[in-house]
């Protein structure tokens, strides 16, 4: 851990890290403006400190049952999350394990920062912490909804050696990368203990042991572990003489696991991505499948955090635009915008920020455009006549509160925006419900008594489970909700989550 803290240090210096960018995943290379201070009374801004450095795909080791549990193994070290190590150690693992269920996935980055940082942070695990390692299960599975594939390889790595209930994520997560071979090894490793004939039998023909796939195969058909349609694909797979096409035509299931889907693709009728569970775009991330499919798998992934604004970047100019159509106007419109600061041609700069802040189909591109140039927008903000553009477009940003101090009192038609970011509403008056609910969190903060029971039991990981959970009642429509949520993720320090959170849910309001 400290090597790896060194390195990131020596990449990162303390004294540039602030100019990062915000991103959920570079791996993930947000700015530390200084460490996190959970505190019961005091109600702050306080800056909330660097989500990751980067990843390394795993060479992995099998271990037995009995071996130590690794369940809480992480990617970052509190020096780098600002979470304590007994994050989740006081609160009981059954019920972490609901929590994290019922977390669903956020399409606010704020939160989606924030889950990525407590699925990866170094903790100590749960002081009840089962032998069947299911709170880094549970950990993998809600990395895997997010379609953060890699860092959930990356996680398995870092608890190596695996024991065998935790080999199938490792299976299944590595026909998902592109890059990175199945981990057969493993599986036939556990030999009949792996779980799934289908995948013995898979790894057996990768191995070239064709005999062996085969008299599996056709053992598991007989003792009816493989079902009729997964035993005909596997049949056409292996080339057999015995093909039934027509239960390998049956429409896929709803849950299709990674092993079918590669499979599928192998006997060549694959299967779009687009249509399936969010991980399974990652396969898409290579390219092989054209450049409109790694476009769409790498929004996809974007939108919820699990790519980096970076790489999003990357793809969106890796080709010039041949068509028209949603794709590719955003595509060409991000285009634009880096022409446009090239040559610092400020008639173009406004021509696409009126693009992008009046056009429906450019939402989805309104928060990677504004993490990705809103500083050099800032920079040259006021060599153009595109100032309120650029400073709404900023609020949407890492970069909000830069934005914010250069703006207050001259736009008076964001005066609540300026109100939330400076903590600072003398003289506000709320337009609406949702206005009116975040003043009240800032003036006379609202905190239920589970929260403030909770945190006087230490359990400071369930209580930001339990404020995640209740903010997006809030951002559907509850306000009792919200104005209690904002309240408790200022109450325990994280401030500027509360913050950028606010000025997303309110761009939406308004959008």
């Amino acid at each position: 851990m400290k090597i790896k803290f060194f390195i990131f240090c020596l990449l990162f210096p303390l004294d540039a890290i602030a100019e990062l960018p915000l991103s959920a995943i570079d791996w993930l290379d947000e700015k530390r403006l200084g460490a996190i201070q959970f505190q019961n009374s005091e109600f702050s801004q306080d800056g909330e400190p660097p989500v990751s450095t980067a990843i390394e795909i795993p060479d992995i080791q099998v271990s037995s049952l009995t071996d130590k549990n690794n369940s809480a193994v992480g990617l970052l070290p509190p020096e780098v999350t600002g979470f304590p190590l007994n994050i989740w150690y006081r609160s009981n693992g059954e019920e972490l394990l609901r929590l994290f269920k019922d977390l669903k996935v956020s399409n606010i980055p704020a939160i989606q920062r924030l889950v990525f940082r407590l699925l990866l942070t170094e903790t100590e695990e749960p002081f009840n912490s089962d032998s069947e390692h299911s709170f880094l299960a549970t950990r993998l599975e809600k990395l895997i909804e997010y379609g953060a594939v890699e860092p959930a390889l990356a996680l398995l790595k870092r608890a190596s050696p695996l024991p065998a209930t935790l080999i199938p994520y490792l299976f299944d997560l590595s026909l998902l990368v592109e890059n990175l071979a199945p981990a057969c090894e493993q599986v036939l490793q556990l030999g009949q203990d792996f779980p799934d004939d289908a995948a013995r039998i898979y790894c057996f023909a990768r191995k070239g042991d064709w005999l062996t796939a085969n008299l599996i195969l056709e053992t598991s058909a007989a003792l009816g572990t493989l079902d009729q349609r997964e035993a005909a694909l596997l049949h056409l797979f292996l080339e057999t003489d015995i093909e039934d096409t027509l239960a390998a035509q049956l429409p896929p299931p709803s849950t299709l696991t990674p092993l079918e889907f590669r499979i599928y693709e192998a006997i060549g009728d694959p299967l779009s991505p687009s249509s399936l569970p969010r991980a399974f775009s990652s396969s898409d991330l290579s390219g092989n499948n054209g450049w409109k499919a790694q476009i769409k798998a790498a929004e996809r992934l974007s939108a919820t955090g699990a790519l980096s604004d970076n790489r999003l970047l990357g793809i969106y100019t890796e080709h010039k635009p041949s068509a028209s159509g949603a794709i590719w106007a955003r595509a060409s419109l991000i285009q634009k915008m880096e022409k446009a600061l090239v040559n610092n041609d400020t008639i173009l700069i406004q021509e696409t920020l009126n693009d992008l802040l009046t056009n429906p189909n450019y939402k989805s591109l309104l928060v990677p455009f504004a993490r990705i140039f809103s500083p050099r927008l800032l920079e040259i903000v006021n060599e153009t006549n595109s100032e309120k553009l650029i400073y709404k477009l900023a609020l949407l940003s890492p970069y909000y509160s830069d934005a914010a101090m250069q703006l207050q009192g001259n736009l008076t038609e964001i005066r609540f925006e300026t109100a939330v970011t400076t903590g600072n509403f003398i003289g506000f008056i709320a337009n609406n419900e949702f206005e009116a609910a975040i003043k009240e969190a800032y003036v006379n903060p609202r905190v239920p008594y589970v929260i403030t029971s909770l945190l006087e039991q230490g359990k400071l990981g369930e209580v930001i489970l339990n404020i995640m959970i209740q903010l997006e009642k809030g951002a559907a429509g509850d306000m009792q909700d919200l104005l209690e949520s904002i309240s408790s993720l200022r109450l325990i320090g994280l401030g500027e989550t509360a913050c950028q959170s606010i000025l997303f849910l309110s761009n939406n309001n308004n959008g």
